[in-house]
């Protein structure tokens, strides 16, 4: 199985950090409560289960997908299975919706055409896809040697509507910003160490044309 190489399962230290000081307010799991309809939800790309944990609910069922076992969660109340964003093992129209944080998609450099299609297959006709990435111009990319914000105009031209959630990095101390910085950008990174870094995260919203479509 080909998975995208993703530091998380081998520094969980390094992903703690990040997932607690990445939009502290929730603004991105707050967006996404309010678009996700109830019923059979997919999150591709889950990570540890940070994001599908707060999605659950008692009307609202979050499949997990995740392509690292040992990223997987199950303490994490959610549904797990292993599986890849371009092969989805499910069936035909199984979701009511499906969502991705900062995982398969990213649209600079790498073509995620064969993942979005295979939304369009499993999601049923109408119901949403939601694509979360890095907007760009802002504290947090800046810090890059080469441009790491999503492609607007590639989601635009498969029909996905863009809007942009503007907040921060909060660190609880100056030490675990050089730690994640660092790690993140090298020597840049830890000069530009601060407790709080500004974040803008594009949000791509799109429907799906069914398995069918």
């Amino acid at each position: 199985m080909a998975i995208i190489p993703f530091y998380g399962a081998e520094r969980p230290d390094l992903f703690a950090i990040e997932r607690k000081a990445m939009d502290r307010p929730g603004l991105v799991i707050k967006f996404l409560a309010e678009t996700l309809p109830m019923g059979l939800v997919l999150d591709v790309g889950a990570g540890d289960g940070f994001t599908a944990q707060r999605l659950q609910t008692s009307n609202r069922t979050v499949v997990a997908l995740e392509p690292a076992r040992a990223m997987m969660r199950h303490d994490r109340d959610c549904t797990w299975v292993q599986g890849e964003a371009e092969r989805l093992p499910f069936h035909d129209g199984a979701f009511d919706a499906a969502y991705a944080t900062w995982a398969y998609f990213f649209s600079r450099g790498w073509d995620p055409s064969p993942g979005i299609e295979e939304l369009h297959r499993v999601v049923t006709a109408g119901g949403p896809l939601v694509i979360v990435d890095n907007a760009g111009d802002d504290e947090f990319c800046l810090l890059a040697d080469a441009d790491i914000s999503a492609n607007p105009n590639f989601w635009a031209q498969r029909g996905f509507e863009a809007s942009v959630i503007q907040t921060e990095f909060e660190f609880d101390s100056i030490a675990e910003a050089e730690t994640l910085l660092s790690w993140y950008f090298g020597d840049r990174g830890r000069k530009a160490a601060a407790l709080s870094v500004g974040y803008n995260i594009a949000v791509f919203s799109g429907i799906s044309r069914g398995p069918n479509g």
